[in-house]
């Protein structure tokens, strides 16, 4: 009897454990991390800050010179120059931000990987990016990101007023509640 009870425990365990996640699966966690870290240093050769940048620095420039149309004072030499300035302020910056970001980005991707990914699927997408059609997609998006992420941005660009009334919105409420979070401010 105590036999049986022991079978049924551990084949009870065993079918609890067919359906954990990933991490709980057989695969060793230490291989998904190498498996997760070759992914994403494979992501970032073929998609890399560099590329990025390069993609970004494209996209600022037209709607830097369409903002600069509009000042009339100055001369077209100095329009382009204008731009050339504020696109490189801009290619510079976030290049340091990305520099700066990077490292952490990378390191929630590997997290991802080892989470939630089996050692076989790690190695599947592994295969697929390191695949012609793979390193079609990464070199795609990354060339088109900025011009993807257009919409959105001017999308955000134009609810910015509004996002800002709800903020303010919600600062009053809180303050009226008792909550200031914002430091007092002499004559206010």
């Amino acid at each position: 009897m105590i036999r049986r009870l022991r079978t049924l425990a551990l084949a009870a365990s065993l079918c609890l454990l067919a359906g954990q996640p990933a991490r709980a699966q057989a695969d060793d966690t230490e291989q998904r991390l190498a498996a997760a870290r070759q992914v994403v240093a494979l992501m970032n050769e073929h998609t890399g800050p560099e590329k990025m940048l390069g993609a970004m620095k494209a996209s600022l420039r037209a709607p830097l010179e369409q903002q600069l149309r509009s000042a009339t004072h100055l001369t077209m030499a100095q329009r382009d120059r204008a731009a050339d300035v504020m696109t490189a302020a801009l290619s510079e910056g976030m290049g340091e931000v990305m520099a700066r970001l990077m490292p952490e980005v990378n390191a929630a991707m590997t997290r991802l990987y080892v989470e939630r990914f089996t050692l076989a699927e790690i190695q599947a997408v592994q295969a697929f990016y390191d695949s012609p059609a793979g390193r079609k997609s990464m070199a795609v998006v990354a060339q088109d990101l900025p011009q993807l992420m257009q919409p959105l941005m001017q999308g955000l660009n134009a609810e910015m007023p509004r996002m800002q009334a709800r903020v303010e919105a919600a600062l009053k409420r809180l303050a009226d509640e008792g909550i200031a979070l914002r430091p007092p401010q002499p004559g206010r």
